[in-house]
């Protein structure tokens, strides 16, 4: 139906496009307010001329306010470059959470078909929940001594209950049909001799393509390199060995068995010269390269598969060593009745295809517009992590499990949907080990085939029988038929294939707008009437100087309105810049009249005000404007307001911790130097949204304790310590808690004993040094004492330096250390002070997470005291969480004596908040610890750290040596202990006499420490 377009009789527009609208209500106000004075209001009144012009521009006003939004936030280059608003991929997907996720992001790397996270058995417990997977070393609950054991009876002799560790996930991989390691190193070989076609079984004396034997086919391969060789018969094979030239010590060995016994001479002739001898070894030495060079390419993929599984590790999960599926054949035995004029090689073809697809439903990529023509919704079709080759549909996933059961009514069913077949009857299953042999219990099975839901089941059209009929007579397919249906069922599996894609759309496309100069403002004054002397129309240089004063006086009265529809234009034109994350110096845009963009010749408003108008307006008239139309203040919260806005489109809030930061700023014992400043809180929001779409997304991610990286396929390990790296919980979680040096590094910045060091941190862009008073005297006590007390406010003092002054550590006015810097006044050293404690705290504000997951112990652990974590399994304490200390728990430890984080009410919020945003079964310990526990723990975390991947990789590859094993169990141990030696510190209380108020630092039970009496 074609589109009819017309010009309506009767236009409809909105109040603010209205000009009669606008002026019949100015009209109103005009009779309501100057009545008294005014009794004309017919069209040659100027005070009606003014309305008038003022409603036309109204007008233009609303017409560019109803531009589409699009519109409104191109940028001149005409792209729309807001970052609050981001692209599809980037705020709808998700790291892997889902069995489903971690499958998608697995089945998204090259090389490999299909893969399985199993987050649990599929064997059932006795309590019908499904079973944890082993851990890699075996623990036992020892109530009676109240410990975990690697021992499976206590000292009575009791057997022990096992600890189930949970949180292990399984993953099974589906490598590339042309990725499968043959490891055979058997070969049919076909000649001809005396016309006709001979085959022959070649064994050669190694069975292994790694032994050392195979170097010397290279070394053979050309009848010059072979020196002698011996071919015999022995038990009815030939047997061939040669000699290499140059090491006659170097020999290789081969048994030729032919097919038919018959043809043994024939055979044993064929190899009786050197040429042939070379061919084989030749099949053979390409045989060994292609094994090799899929073998590096297998451990290529695992490597990735390695690096993206750590990627997505959820906090306090981790994976067993990655397996490749095992396969479990299956045959099958039934009479299918065919209609008449049936293809019988083409119904078969059909048959082993529908059963295929019933044991391996098939898996495939799809384009955008793809699920888009299939009614899903970018919602749906972004849900969870991105992929570079395409999208994956959930439900084909969900269908492609490994099965537990193979039910023969859904084969019955598949098979009657094929055309042509009339019946299908006597349907028997059975399954087969890796030997061929029937799997007791999985024999001639009628109605359902239970597997263990850990192995793939592959259809065996050898093992199986399938019986045709016609007319109720069986019949069997030919040779030539049954290699057709061969050819034809490759033909079906390839069509199929789970194919990935390249060059794809992966995003929905940002909408693009038209760029307008929507602050471009033509004076009202353009308007008037010729008479009144405004705009182009100039007044004569020969009228009166009254008449000359009266119009000048009338452009300085509409002024006013100038540049307040002016500002109103500008301030249209910035709602990008209000609407965006990036850091603005003013939330109204003025727009000071400088140009007329229609005839470019300066605008009237310098005729009538001084020079200093242009800084006024745009700098404001003190310290404490933004401009001349808002306060420092009013900055502020409007700043904040719109954060707040862009914030809630994500259902996220910052109120909770502006409270929290006003109480603390008013607590007695709160930040000390430090204030709370509206301009942090911008800052903190601004930082949360900057990097939202990564926060989001990650927010349930555990750090990728690997940290590796793969550039052009070679596999390297990147720092960790002094880098971003951390997981997307403890990013999240500082985010909101206000910390924004979040970097993997010390807290504890100094260890060693030094005269003078440079603390970590700059004010105005220059490196600040402390240095020890008097080094030669007690430094090592010096130097302990400045780093337990660097950020206690109460130890700073300042004091005169000759003509200048200095800023000291110490017990007033004991000096310990001191500021290598001079100030010319008390103020500028109280203002650097100021500066100096601030960036301090902001500079050493961190945390380390500690997921216990990591430090369950190994095969090569033995040491019951020193390799496992406590409990408490005692009557008083004894529960599910505390029999297990690895499955779902982590660790969070905090420099306890910094400013904020040694207040109680911060503490309080803090706690709140690591919890609020752990996963809902994953259980916290947090420790705010003292400056000697911070150092002790972050070494060995730091070490530990450090060689735990290492560890761990070595271990999946089975390459660890006994060092390795011996260096990490070391780091292991020290980590342990340190873990276990954590105490919280609480901040000092003070005893009062019953006369005076408690309101100041109370003791309070489980939040204070002792302090002064």
């Amino acid at each position: 139906m074609n589109s009819e377009y017309y010009i309506p009789s009767e236009r409809i527009l909105k109040p603010s496009q209205d000009y009669n609208f606008l002026r019949k209500e100015g009209l109103k106000y005009i009779e309501k307010l100057g009545n008294t004075f005014w009794t004309d209001y017919n069209a040659h009144d100027p005070g009606i001329t003014i309305l008038e012009v003022l409603s036309y521009v109204i007008t233009e006003l609303g017409y560019r306010t109803d531009f589409e939004t699009k519109d409104l936030l191109t940028n001149k280059n005409g792209k729309i470059l807001n970052g609050s608003f981001f692209p599809a991929r980037e705020i709808m997907t998700n790291a892997a959470l889902t069995e489903l996720d971690y499958r998608k992001i697995l089945i998204d790397i090259e090389g490999v078909t299909n893969a399985w996270c199993l987050a649990t058995q599929k064997a059932s417990a006795k309590t019908h929940y499904n079973t944890p997977h082993p851990a890699e070393q075996k623990l036992y609950i020892n109530v009676l001594e109240d410990k975990l054991s690697f021992d499976a009876k206590d000292k009575n002799n009791t057997s022990l209950e096992q600890l189930s560790v949970r949180g292990l996930n399984k993953i099974i991989i589906e490598l590339d049909e042309d990725l499968v390691e043959d490891s055979t190193t058997e070969l049919d070989f076909l000649f001809s001799t005396l016309g006709k076609w001979v085959k022959v079984k070649i064994i050669p004396e190694f069975s292994s393509w790694n032994n050392p034997k195979v170097l010397l086919l290279s070394k053979m391969d050309k009848p010059s390199k072979i020196k002698n060789k011996k071919v015999e018969i022995k038990d009815n094979k030939v047997v061939i060995v040669v000699e290499r030239t140059t090491e006659i010590n170097d020999t290789l060995k081969f048994i030729i068995e032919p097919f038919d016994k018959n043809e043994l001479q024939q055979v044993k002739d064929h190899f009786s010269t050197e040429k042939p001898i070379c061919d084989i070894i030749g099949l053979l030495k390409d045989r060994s390269t292609e094994e090799k060079n899929k073998k590096i390419r297998i451990e290529q993929i695992f490597r990735t598969i390695q690096q993206k599984l750590h990627q997505n590790r959820n906090l306090t999960e981790d994976f067993l060593c990655v397996e490749t599926v095992q396969n479990v054949e299956i045959s099958f035995c039934v009479d299918v009745e065919l209609a008449q004029e049936t293809d019988s090689v083409e119904a078969m073809a059909q048959i082993q295809m529908a059963i295929e697809k019933i044991l391996n439903p098939p898996v495939r990529f799809y384009t955008l517009s793809q699920l888009m023509e299939q009614g899903l919704n970018s919602t749906e079709i972004f849900l969870g992590p991105k992929l570079k080759h395409g999208f994956l549909n959930d439900e084909e996933l969900q269908k492609a499990q490994l099965p537990t059961s193979i039910h023969a009514s859904d084969i019955i069913a598949a098979m009657m949907e094929i055309k042509g077949i009339v019946s299908v009857e006597n349907l028997l299953m059975t399954a087969y080990n890796s030997l061929g042999q029937p799997i007791t219990g999985s024999m001639n099975q009628k109605w359902c085939l239970h597997l263990s839901g850990e192995e793939k089941p592959l259809f065996s059209a050898e093992k199986s029988k399938i019986l045709l009929f016609q007319k109720k007579i069986p019949f069997l397919l030919s040779e030539n038929s049954r290699m057709l249906v061969g050819q034809k069922v490759q033909q079906l599996k390839a069509q199929i294939k789970n194919y990935k894609l390249y060059s794809v759309q992966s995003d929905l496309p940002v909408p693009e707008g038209k760029f307008y100069q929507l602050d471009e403002y033509y004076s009202v004054q353009e308007e008037f009437p010729v008479n009144y002397g405004l705009g182009a129309n100039k007044i004569s240089d020969q009228a009166p100087e009254k008449r000359k004063a009266q119009v000048k006086q009338l452009k300085a009265y509409l002024h006013f309105y100038d540049q307040l529809l002016a500002d109103f234009f500008s301030q249209l034109y910035h709602a990008k810049n209000i609407l965006d994350i990036e850091p603005v110096k003013n939330t109204y845009f003025p727009n000071y009249l400088d140009k007329n963009p229609k005839t470019g010749k300066d605008f009237y408003s310098k005729e009538i005000y001084s020079n200093q108008f242009k800084n006024a307006l745009l700098h404001g008239e003190s310290e404490f404007d933004v401009s001349l139309e808002e306060s420092k203040s009013v900055f502020n919260d409007r700043r904040n307001r719109a954060l707040d806005h862009l914030m809630a489109r994500f259902s996220e809030s910052f109120n909770d911790y502006v409270f929290m930061m006003y109480k603390v700023s008013q607590d007695s014992g709160g930040l000390g130097e430090m204030t709370f400043q509206p301009q942090d809180l911008i800052h903190d929001k601004e930082a949360f949204l900057k990097n939202y779409a990564e926060i989001s997304s990650e927010r349930g991610l555990g750090i990728d304790y690997l940290n590796a990286k793969i550039t052009k396929d070679k596999f390297g390990f990147q720092d960790f310590w002094e880098t971003g790296h951390r997981g997307g919980y403890e990013k999240r979680t500082a985010k909101l808690l206000g910390i924004n040096n979040i970097g993997l590094k010390d807290i504890v910045t100094e260890d060693e004993v030094q005269a003078e060091w440079m603390l970590p941190l700059k004010i105005n862009h220059q490196s600040v040094i402390c240095k020890i008073v008097q080094p030669a005297t007690d430094l090592e006590i010096k130097w302990k004492w400045t780093q337990r007390n660097l950020l206690d406010t109460e130890v700073y003092f300042i004091h005169k330096k000759g003509s200048g002054f200095c800023i000291y550590l110490g017990e007033n006015p004991k000096k310990t250390a001191t500021i290598d810097k001079t100030f010319k006044s008390y103020e500028e050293a109280s203002e650097f002070l100021y500066q100096l404690i601030q960036l301090l705290n902001e500079a050493y504000e961190n945390f380390y997470c500690l997921e216990h997951i990591l430090v369950r112990p190994f095969p090569y652990f033995n040491n019951d005291k020193e390799d496992l974590l406590t409990v408490c399994l005692k009557d008083d304490c004894k529960d599910e969480a505390n029999n297990d200390p690895y499955s779902f728990k982590a660790t969070i430890v905090l420099p306890g004596y910094l400013s904020r984080f040694k207040n109680i009410t911060f503490r309080r919020y803090a706690e709140q908040i690591f919890r609020q945003e752990a996963p809902a079964h994953v259980l916290l310990k947090i420790c705010w610890v003292g400056y000697e526990d911070m150092l002790n723990f972050q070494k060995a975390y730091k070490n530990w750290l450090e060689n735990y991947r290492h560890f761990r990789l070595k271990y999946c590859s089975k390459t660890l040596t006994k060092k390795d094993c011996t260096t990490f169990y070391q780091y292991h141990k020290v980590l342990i202990e340190k873990l276990k030696e954590l105490n919280t510190i609480y901040p000092e209380g003070n005893l009062y006499d019953c006369k005076l108020s408690e309101t100041t630092n109370p003791i309070v039970l489980g939040n204070t420490s002792l302090g002064t009496l």
